[in-house]
């Protein structure tokens, strides 16, 4: 896999590690690693998804995913 772009990506990214540690291919330490970058991503989707229900419930409208502004960028 060339890149990382959506989530199914991610998801067979990880389905991927899993079997190459299954299969030998990949330590268990990079899988950690790979397994705590993971968490990280799917918590900013989470994030992001918090961000976008609240503004959709005070009448705002919602920035697309991956599109959230941070910090004081005009």
């Amino acid at each position: 896999m060339a890149q990382i772009k959506k989530s199914g990506d991610l998801r067979q990214f990880l389905a991927d590690s899993i079997m190459a540690v299954k299969n030998g291919h990949m330590d268990l330490h990079k899988a950690r690693e790979i397994t705590k970058l993971a968490a990280q991503i799917n918590e900013s989707f989470y994030s992001e998804i918090k961000i976008a229900k609240t503004a959709k419930e005070l009448g705002q409208a919602a920035v697309g995913m991956g599109e959230l502004k941070i910090g004081n960028i005009d």
